[in-house]
């Protein structure tokens, strides 16, 4: 599988770093992204109900995982790297109610029609084509139930700032000509895009905070 290629030994470099700390990888991870504890209390916990079952589309190792778990009824985590769902396995081995799938990259083929409560995704959207982006949220309207609810993070086009942002990731990274060639870029949405895609998908929007954006399938569909 391509896709699954390309990413493969993605989180070697957090496990290399971890055990030279003698950390869990997830420490890495929240110091170096965003604290997994504060997405999921921010994000999704006030969207989440007792008896929901959920996905998470590429869960990594856990990092928000871990924190939803306990909130739910179910929690499918899934991801499209190996290294990936078997370190998940590990830090959330302690939840019954979680099990875990492995996707290939570009659908949910393997998720039943109107199946979830709640889809959320984060740190993984805006590494995505347009056309993949798209692809998914044909893909969240199928599996979504009526009046289901999904969470993506993007990385938003709004202002100088999101631009010096870009710029000083291409320079981090070694300059144009290295960057371009990398998997791991950002691509940037705005709330015009965003809405766009929802009236065509019929969502409704319920929070327009590009970096949690938010929206809830029909309840008639």
């Amino acid at each position: 599988m391509q896709k699954e290629k390309q990413w493969e030994g993605y989180y070697s470099n957090y496990f290399n770093k971890a055990s030279e700390k003698g950390i869990n990888a997830l420490e890495i991870l929240n110091s170096e992204w965003y604290d997994g504890k504060k997405t999921a209390e921010e994000s999704v916990l006030p969207y989440l109900k007792a008896d929901d079952v959920i996905l998470e589309i590429a869960c990594g190792i856990g990092r928000v995982s871990k924190y939803v778990a306990p909130f739910c009824k179910h929690l499918f985590c899934s991801d499209i790297i190996d290294e990936a769902l078997t370190e998940a396995k590990i830090n959330l081995k302690d939840f019954n109610n979680v099990s875990f799938q492995k996707i290939n990259g570009y659908d949910l083929r393997v998720f039943d029609d109107n199946y979830f409560d709640l889809v959320y995704s984060f740190t993984t959207f805006f590494h995505f084509d347009f056309e993949l982006v798209l692809k998914y949220f044909e893909e969240i309207k199928r599996v979504l139930k009526p009046a289901g609810i999904a969470i993506i993070e993007f990385k938003r086009w709004q202002d100088k700032k999101d631009v010096t942002e870009l710029l000083e990731k291409i320079e981090a990274q070694g300059g144009i000509v290295t960057y371009e060639k990398e998997l791991d870029k950002w691509r940037y949405v705005s709330k015009e895009i965003l809405k766009v895609i929802c009236d065509y998908y019929d969502f409704q929007i319920l929070d327009d905070n590009v970096t949690s954006f938010t929206f809830r399938k029909s309840d008639n569909i």
